[in-house]
């Protein structure tokens, strides 16, 4: 009975690291069809650009991560005992990762609505607010979660304590107000949106609807309304990756637009020097320039404005 429990067991792990892996995957295509945009609009602007050093740092955090994942959920299938402490060694460190991409996109998106509410002190209030219930949740969570979590011989969880419904629920209330308030105010404004504002929504449409849809999954499976043991251990990997993918795209496209305005800009006030209004000395040479002279001889056309008597040909 134990072989055949153990040999259960390792069959769970081995389909764990097929969804791990799979998570890894999608990353590894986003970073190729983001990778180009990356080189034009980040690295360009290390120096100089706060967003561009938050993308770097956490591009590449995130996915040395994923790739650590995949690494242990592979042992993990080959092993047939791991030792508690090691389990919960590596669940802290999840724990630390999620949170770690969390604050970053929230932050990301706070900032977001704070920009197209024309910085409003009552909003900045509410996402001060919403900000702090993050780690203080995360931290809850752990404390009450870690001691009782129950694993396998592999370490998987067999069964996800509730007290992790406090991460869970003020991270899906902070995303479902941040959604809120950007589809208030571009309802609000109508048509009469400016394209950031466009993009700031599109953005946190996207990013919010797929983050809270696997928060609300794990949600359930805390509150015990989903009992699956294997979706559950997978479904940290699919979440570390949408938060990666949705950071890394939430930076870019605002890189994108921010080049966009400064190329708008450079062309306007280029088009500005071209299509000037001429002054009066400039009008005078134009007049001087059109009237033969009287000595019969046309005038000079690299006369000066600044001397009518060179271009009446005295």
């Amino acid at each position: 009975m134990s072989t055949e429990m153990t040999e259960a067991g390792n069959q769970v792990a081995r389909h764990i690291s097929y969804g791990a892996s799979a998570a890894l995957l999608a990353m590894f295509v986003e970073y190729g069809l983001t990778v180009s945009d990356e080189r034009k609009y980040i690295w360009s602007k290390l120096r100089t650009s706060s967003y561009a050093r938050t993308y770097i740092l956490t591009r590449y955090f995130g996915l040395a991560a994923q790739i650590f994942n995949v690494c242990f959920s592979i042992w993990m299938a080959s092993r047939t005992y791991i030792a508690p402490s090691l389990c919960k060694l590596w669940y802290s460190y999840q724990a630390v990762v999620i949170q770690t991409l969390v604050l970053v996109v929230d932050s990301l998106l706070m900032l977001g609505v704070y920009a197209i509410f024309s910085h409003s002190y009552w909003i900045l209030s509410l996402l001060v607010v919403l900000a702090a219930a993050q780690p203080g949740s995360m931290i809850a969570s752990a404390v009450i979660t870690f001691p009782e979590v129950t694993y396998s011989s592999t370490c998987l969880i067999i069964r996800i304590h509730s007290g992790s419904v406090y991460f869970g629920t003020a991270t899906l209330t902070t995303h479902v107000v941040i959604l809120f308030l950007s589809l208030w105010k571009c309802f609000i404004e109508g048509r009469a949106q400016t394209s950031l504002r466009s993009a700031i929504l599109r953005d946190s449409t996207l990013a919010v609807t797929a983050i809270s849809i696997i928060l609300l999954f794990m949600l359930l499976c805390s509150l015990g309304v989903i009992r699956t043991g294997i979706a559950g251990n997978i479904i940290y990997y699919w979440l570390l990756a949408t938060l990666w993918i949705s950071a890394g795209r939430i930076i870019v496209n605002w890189e994108i637009f921010r080049a966009d305005q400064a190329s708008s800009r450079n062309t306007t006030s280029a088009m500005t020097m071209v299509i000037s209004v001429p002054d009066e000395a400039s009008v005078y040479q134009l007049e001087m320039d059109a009237s033969p002279s009287t000595s019969g001889h046309t005038p000079s056309i690299t006369a000066s404005a600044d001397d009518p008597d060179k271009a009446s040909g005295a």
